[in-house]
């Protein structure tokens, strides 16, 4: 049977969310982050001791901060990433809104790839003040 064609599902399907944005993490990753956890229980543990507090409140507060941590340090990593945004085969009209984002104060680029399907390339730390400003010219801007 030839199945040269996609076979879509009925159900609709919300994309997996991660609580890490650019990090995947594999089986050695996870042991790493739970060594981690475990390393900053103890420490949390022991530091509690030292200051008359309970031990468990450190132990409870050590692997937390390691976690925090991380997923603002992956949070910042991903909001320094770029994004592209197509809405028009046209490089002049994409190119008139993209002066339009500049004029607002938004740093978006444009760009070709392949040449000729113009897009907009902006970071993700900017992406809901473009996607506003976007709305607001009457493009229907992607949700995330």
């Amino acid at each position: 049977m030839d199945r040269s064609y996609a076979a879509f599902s009925a159900r609709h399907r919300l994309p997996r969310r991660h609580f890490l944005r650019t990090a995947r993490l594999n089986a050695v990753g996870f042991s790493a982050l739970g060594g981690a956890c475990l390393a900053a229980a103890a420490t949390g543990a022991l530091a509690s001791r030292w200051t008359s507090r309970p031990p468990v409140l450190g132990a409870a507060l050590g692997p937390v901060v390691v976690l925090t941590g991380l997923v603002a340090l992956d949070r910042r990593k991903w909001a320094g990433t770029t994004t592209s945004f197509s809405f028009a085969d046209d490089a002049a009209t994409t190119r008139a809104v993209a002066d339009q984002l500049v004029a607002r104060g938004l740093p978006v680029d444009v760009e070709e790839h392949p040449p000729g399907s113009p897009a907009l390339r902006y970071a993700h730390r900017h992406a809901r003040q473009v996607h506003a400003a976007l709305e607001d010219l009457g493009i229907s801007a992607p949700f995330r």
